[in-house]
């Protein structure tokens, strides 16, 4: 049953009185609608409030699925990514005080230009894809057998997260290739780049950027199916092209942006909002590496505990041909990064997949349609727009609201805890859909590197 008591109107209403604003003069009512989105989008992140079941069928001969353009619940998508690079745009012009009046021209002042603004959305989207690897695309590329098994990749490629070879037709037979380094490889067999094979391992090690070594060397041409993190190109002066990042992490592109806007030297700079933005970036790239994802699974109706891509290409390398069938049917859900799952054995037909997802958070639609959220929630919600607004205003006043800000985060954790002490399992949401990040990692905190920086011993 849907939460009836306070309509989106009503909402921002209540926000343009605790500014003072009920006209709407110096924060207009796209601004204060804007403001109250992202403060809603920031509990659904750090409280995983809204939670809800959707549904997608799956087809034949196809192990992998993006639940962004995949699960659903009715008519709705309830993963995908809306938000835009002309949104984040319109945030910027807003919290830096100029005018919002195109999105694809520049109005504003002599402090900035158009150009400032999207460049900083571009580097600070491609900065958070590479700090958080929070998507993972498939892909699949030829290869024609070079000599000493070095294969070109996507010049968009950030990071490769899984690759498998898939022998020439007619075969197509699937083999996990397993992550491996030139010195391992080396120390196993010293022949391993002499005589070619059917490819068993990679290595990004040696390479250059963009290219990838398979060992051994291909025996002959097949293809290359690859998981990878990837960069995406905007042209907001264009249109408006979509972040590809979950709706409710969108807000760190503008913290990112403001920081490096706010940061440069010249007439804009402002190096404590600057740090402060920062600081926002860098809590929306934790917020990302904890993000929960799927809560819950089934099949057919039938309830299980999803694994991971990892322990599937672990138990058995090549589970990618094996069909389901009658006596062999898809049983398990594999967690492969927080947009993408794979299925296993690989469907023959159509099955019903069933996933409680922590959802993007629903932005009511129109000013009649309600909110949401509990009576309890609401307060915290305006005290963190309330905050997010005065950040244009910067000073006395915008310090002045860092107690509704604390609040908000209180009342986060406070429903987050709640919320935890219902999880009786070992693992909670979190760390469920987080364990391939941790079995296949991305980060080496060690020091242990192959540049000349090193962390701590």
């Amino acid at each position: 049953m849907p939460y009836t008591h306070t309509t989106w109107t009503q909402l921002q209403t209540q926000l343009s009185l605790r500014l003072f604003d009920a006209a709407n003069i110096f924060w207009t009512a796209t601004e204060v609608e804007i403001w109250l989105t992202e403060a809603l989008r920031t509990f659904g992140l750090c409280a995983g409030f809204w939670r809800e079941r959707g549904s997608l069928a799956t087809s034949a001969n196809t192990a992998f699925y993006d639940l962004p353009t995949n699960l659903t619940n009715g008519a709705e998508l309830i993963l995908a990514y809306s938000v835009t690079d002309q949104d984040i745009i319109e945030e910027l012009e807003y919290a830096l005080l100029e005018s919002a009046a195109s999105q694809s021209t520049w109005g504003g002042t002599q402090m900035f230009t158009y150009n400032d603004l999207a460049n900083a959305v571009q580097n600070r989207l491609n900065q958070f894809l590479s700090d958080t690897g929070i998507v993972v695309n498939r892909s699949v590329i030829n290869v024609a057998s070079p000599s000493i098994g070095r294969q070109s990749l996507n010049q968009d490629t950030i990071d490769v997260r899984r690759a498998a070879w898939i022998g020439a037709p007619p075969e197509n037979y699937y083999v996990n290739l397993w992550r491996e380094d030139e010195r391992t490889l080396t120390a196993a067999d010293q022949t391993w780049s002499v005589n070619s094979g059917t490819p068993e391992e990679y290595s990004i090690m040696a390479p250059p950027p963009l290219e990838l070594q398979l060992a051994p060397p291909p025996v002959s041409s097949g293809q290359l199916e690859l998981l990878t993190v990837d960069s995406t190109a905007l042209d907001p002066a264009n249109g408006a092209t979509i972040l590809g990042i979950p709706d409710d992490l969108t807000p760190a592109i503008k913290w990112g942006a403001l920081s490096d806007l706010l940061g440069n030297d010249g007439i804009a700079r402002d190096p404590i909002r600057a740090q402060f933005a920062e600081e926002r970036y860098g809590q929306y790239v934790q917020l990302a590496r904890m993000l929960p994802v799927v809560v819950h699974a089934e099949i057919n109706g039938v309830p299980l505990i999803p694994s991971t891509l990892q322990e599937a290409d672990g138990l058995s390398p090549t589970w990618q041909n094996v069909i389901a069938n009658v006596r062999n049917p898809v049983s398990e859900v594999l967690l492969c990064s927080a947009n993408l799952i794979g299925l296993t054995a690989v469907p023959d037909t159509a099955y019903s997949v069933v996933c409680d997802v922590v959802r993007r958070t629903p932005i009511p639609a129109g000013g009649g349609s309600n909110v949401q959220l509990g009576r309890e929630q609401l307060d915290m919600i305006l005290d963190y727009a309330e905050h997010l607004a005065l950040f244009k205003v910067g000073g006395a006043e915008w310090h002045a609201t860092d107690k509704q800000a604390n609040n908000f985060i209180m009342q986060s954790l406070t429903y987050n805890r709640r919320l935890s002490a219902a999880a009786l399992a070992a693992f909670s949401a979190s760390m469920q859909s987080q364990r391939q990040k941790t079995e296949v990692i991305r980060r080496d905190e060690t020091g242990v590197a192959l540049g000349a920086l090193k962390g701590s011993q």
